[in-house]
Parts: structure tokens; sequence; C-alpha cells
């Protein structure tokens, strides 16, 4: 009898900030942290690289949409970029990962300038990530 594959837990470090020259009002600025605590894990999930421990984000306004802009810098253990990716905030309101829990996630707290969050996707062998 084969042995049952076990869930796999995955964190990730997200660290992020708003560009000095993006001004939020105080209902943006609630808006942004619902986006980094629902939308943006899961929208990113399948960007992540086996490497990856850690993703900064800088929110700028888009220039063509006038909408926020997350531009993504992903990070391996020893500090260094894989890739960077620009996601326009049309494209990452509703989507869907299974495997990103909100529940274990966390926010971890501000540190000069940048906020930090805990992220925990599960990864389940026997379902499908995404949708």
């Amino acid at each position: 009898m084969a042995a049952a594959r076990q869930d796999v837990e995955r964190r990730i470090i997200l660290r992020t900030r708003v560009a000095d020259d993006y001004q939020l009002t105080k209902v943006g600025l609630k808006h942004l942290q619902h986006v980094f605590t629902v939308w943006f894990p899961q929208a990113v999930f399948d960007d992540l690289t086996d490497d990856t421990v850690g993703v900064d984000v800088v929110v700028r306004k888009g220039r063509v949409s006038g909408r926020s802009v997350y531009s993504a810098s992903f990070a391996r253990e020893d500090g260094s970029v894989i890739k960077t990716k620009d996601y326009d905030e049309d494209r990452i309101t509703g989507k869907v990962c299974k495997s990103y829990d909100l529940r274990g996630s966390e926010y971890l707290g501000e540190v000069g300038g940048f906020d930090y969050r805990n992220l925990l996707y599960i990864i389940r062998p026997t379902t499908k990530t995404r949708r």
C-alpha cells in the first residue's frame, strides 16, 4: 500500500510599502490593507518559484489606469531577486487560490516604512491549487 502524501506548508514573507509620491486617503489605505490580506497573496501564488521566500511590493499609481499598480520583487533566502512583476489592481481582485490560508497568515507589523505579513499556503497533493 502506498504511503499517503502529506500536505505541505509554505510560508512567504510579504513586505509592502506605498511609493513616496503616491498619496492615498484613509479609505484607500484601508482598501490596500484588504488587498494585501485577501487578494494579493492569491494572485502571486502561481508566480512563486521553489526558492522564493519573500515578496517585496511597492504600490504606485498606474500611468494609464490611474489605479494602483503593485510592483513585486520575488526574493531568495539570500536576498537576491529571482524576478520582478507588476500587477494591475484590476487583474488581482477576485483571484482564487485554494492553497492560500487566510486564517493561518498574519500581519507582523511595520518596520522602517514597510508592512510585514507572514503568508501561509497549504499545498495539498490531491487537490488542484487553482479553481
